[in-house]
């Protein structure tokens, strides 16, 4: 058995997926090195800031220092208690400052090493020289006044300074170390903060260029082919975008565009087809009503014949005769009727612009003898100019006006309006004849369907089937609004497709 090769590829889903999620990445890190780089720069402002503090720090105690040697030699040359009182405040406040200094300086172990030894020194000196020789000065003046010429003392507040001033040059190069290490690390963070976004910019605009090309560019020609496509182009194809999703997209609309081309071929073949059928039934309908009307004619003539030459001596046969004419006369209404049927509402119409009234008074006098028979009296209102046919449209109004006519007890009023509603004419025929069910509405526009007998109202029931063919074809509709015994109102819309008239100031039409 052949096995078909096994294809990876990564669709268009995955890809972006994992160029965002790499953007992104690129993204954080560099908003981390960035922050980095901030906390750097604070960190050694920090740093830098802690050792000025700690220099001043050291200064204030070398100034106490310096104050505890300047009261102590006040007293011992003066031997008055008042000058004792830097003396008091130094030995106050210097114990502080030394666990200050040293809190400031506790990151660095030399700079610890250094205060623990000016802490010990300044501990030396007012202990083992400041307050024996202050016991001295109280007890024999003028000996302390011998030892404080000694230089002893005076070298212990010199070895102190000496250490202040390591002190501060020390503490003054870890600051300048600190900052410049931290400048290093802020500068290399903020560059490689800079190349990340400068590396995510490139990766955006290579993103954008990638889904130009592979999604954007791909889904544009897709849309103009469908575009092509709505518009009856049905050779437009799409080139195929390899294995991804758009690529599916494009086989797809390709597909869809054969099957449309294939149904479209099929619904032409079967028009072409339905169309010869429709010639054929024409021919046929053509060819079977004269066939028909025919022989028809020969039997109607015969008849004739025989009532001219024979009509005394036939006798009771007579009522046979009259009754064979009267059939064949009803069988050629019949076919000239389904002959009119089968041709309504087909074929291409010559639309024209028609003068609505001029069109019913043409009917009107194509119809004056049986109006005048049953003395019914005909209103026509104001009419528009419409786009229609006029043979059809004249057939649909005479059979309207000779049904309102016929479907009477006496005395027949008709009335022929129209109304513009919207895009559409909406033609009227009223009369105030027998009228008949609502239910029936519908049912008398069916192919020789009849309400009533042959007997009572003449015809062959196909009329109001012609009509509604006629006004279908033209875009319309028709439908009856009736109730028994109140009349009947047959309405018909036709397209508006020309401006509407003026209404006419002359008085309705009466015929």
């Amino acid at each position: 058995m052949r096995k078909t090769p096994f294809i990876h590829h990564r669709g268009i889903t995955a890809r972006v997926v994992l160029v965002t999620g790499v953007m992104t990445l690129i993204l954080g890190a560099a908003f981390v090195l960035l922050i980095v780089a901030v906390r750097g720069q604070r960190d050694a402002g920090q740093l830098a800031l802690r050792s000025q503090e700690a220099i001043t720090a050291g200064s204030e105690l070398q100034k106490t220092v310096i104050t505890l040697e300047t009261g102590l030699r006040g007293f011992v040359g003066s031997s008055n208690e008042r000058t004792l009182e830097p003396w008091n405040q130094g030995l106050q406040q210097y114990p502080g400052q030394v666990r200050r200094l040293a809190a400031l300086v506790s990151d660095e172990p030399t700079q610890q090493m250094l205060v623990r030894r000016i802490a010990s020194d300044i501990d030396d000196y007012v202990n083992l020289w400041g307050k024996p020789l202050l016991a001295l000065a109280r007890d024999r003046p003028a000996q302390a006044r011998a030892v404080i010429v000694n230089a002893n003392g005076r070298t212990r507040i010199d070895t102190i300074r000496n250490e202040f001033n390591t002190l501060f040059e020390q503490e003054r190069a870890v600051a300048a170390s600190r900052e410049h290490k931290a400048e290093g690390r802020s500068n290399l963070s903020i560059a490689a903060g800079i190349g990340g976004l400068a590396l995510l910019l490139l990766l955006a605009a290579g993103f954008a260029l990638f889904l130009r090309r592979y999604v954007v560019g791909p889904v544009k020609t897709v849309a103009g082919a469908s575009r092509s496509l709505a518009e009856g182009d049905m050779s437009v194809r799409v080139p195929p975008a390899g294995t991804t999703e758009i690529g599916d997209l494009g086989r797809a609309f390709n597909s869809m565009a054969d099957s449309i081309e294939r149904g479209r071929r099929e619904v032409a073949e079967h028009a072409r087809e339905l169309e010869r059928s429709n010639e054929e039934l024409d021919r046929f309908a053509a060819v079977t009503s004269h066939d028909l009307q025919a022989p028809l004619a020969t039997i109607s003539m015969y008849v004739q014949l025989l009532e001219a030459r024979h009509g005394r001596e036939l006798g009771s046969a007579g009522q046979l005769v009259d009754g064979i004419s009267a059939a064949t006369g009803h069988a050629r209404e019949l076919i000239r009727g389904l002959l009119e049927y089968s041709r309504a509402g087909r074929g291409e119409l010559r639309k024209d612009p028609l003068n609505m009234k001029r069109v019913v008074n043409e009917v009107l006098d194509v119809l004056a003898g049986p109006i005048e028979e049953a003395g019914a009296a005909i209103e026509v209102r104001d009419m528009p100019v419409v786009y229609a046919d006029h043979r059809n449209i004249s057939q649909v109004f005479q059979n309207l006006i000779s049904n309102a006519v016929k479907f009477s007890d006496g005395d027949p009023r008709v009335k022929i309006t129209a109304d513009r509603v919207d895009s559409s004419w909406w033609f009227a025929v009223s009369d105030n004849g027998i009228g008949m069910e609502p239910s029936k509405a519908e049912e008398i526009f069916e192919p020789f369907h009849r309400l009533h007998g042959e007997g009572a109202y003449p015809g062959t029931g196909i009329g109001l089937a012609v009509c509604e063919r006629i006004i279908e074809h033209h875009g319309g509709r028709i439908w009856a609004e009736s109730a028994p015994g109140k009349g009947s109102t047959f309405r018909f819309t036709l397209p508006a497709e020309v401006p509407a008239p003026e209404p006419a100031r002359d008085q309705p039409a009466v015929a």
